[in-house]
C-alpha cells in the first residue's frame, strides 16, 4: 500500500483562499468572496488580511455587525494597517457608536497622518459627540492636507457656528 505524504499547508491555503476572495470582491461578487474569505480564516485564524477582506465583503453586503466582527478579528493580529483601523472606525460611526470609533480612527491617523480623509472622519466623530473644539481641530488638520476641498471648508464653517452659538 502506498501512502500519500501530502501535508496541508494551512497558511498557504489561507493565502490562496484570500486571493480568490479578493478577486471575487473586485468583480463585485461579495457573497462568493465571503465564502472564500471564510474558508481562509478557517484555515488560518491568525491571517488578518482575510478577516480584513471579509469585513470589506460584509460591509458591502450591508451586514455592519458582521463586518465589525471581522475587522475586530483582524485588529487582533494587525498593528500597522491604517485602512483596517479606518474602516472599523467608520463602521462604528455608521452604527452611531461615535465614541467607540475614536480609538480606531485615531490609530488610523497615527499610522497615516498624511490622509485628510482620516482627519475628516475624526472631525465628524467629534462633531457627532458635540465636542466641537476637537472637531474643529481635526477639520483644520484635514484642510491643511487638502486646502482646496470645499467640503472640509463647509464643515469647518458649520463647526465654527456651533462653537459661536455656545458662547
Amino acid at each position: 500500500m502506498v501512502r500519500n505524504n501530502f501535508t496541508l499547508d494551512r497558511s498557504k491555503t489561507a493565502v490562496q483562499y484570500n486571493q480568490r476572495g479578493v478577486e471575487a470582491l473586485l468583480r463585485g461578487l461579495c457573497r462568493e468572496a465571503s465564502y472564500y474569505l471564510l474558508s481562509a480564516v478557517v484555515c488560518d485564524p491568525d491571517y488578518w488580511p482575510a478577516f480584513y477582506n471579509l469585513g470589506n465583503s460584509w460591509a458591502k453586503l450591508g451586514d455592519l455587525d458582521a463586518a465589525i466582527w471581522a475587522y475586530e478579528q483582524a485588529v487582533a493580529n494587525a498593528e500597522d494597517y491604517a485602512p483596517l483601523f479606518f474602516n472599523l472606525g467608520i463602521l462604528y460611526c455608521r452604527k452611531n457608536r461615535h465614541r467607540d470609533s475614536l480609538a480606531y480612527l485615531e490609530n488610523a491617523w497615527r499610522l497615516a497622518p498624511d490622509m485628510p480623509t482620516y482627519a475628516v472622519a475624526l472631525g465628524y466623530a467629534y462633531y457627532k459627540l458635540k465636542e466641537y473644539g476637537l472637531s474643529w481641530h481635526w477639520y483644520c488638520k484635514a484642510l491643511n492636507l487638502d486646502s482646496t476641498n470645499e467640503g472640509i471648508r463647509k464643515s469647518i464653517k458649520l463647526v465654527g457656528e456651533k462653537i459661536l452659538a455656545m458662547e
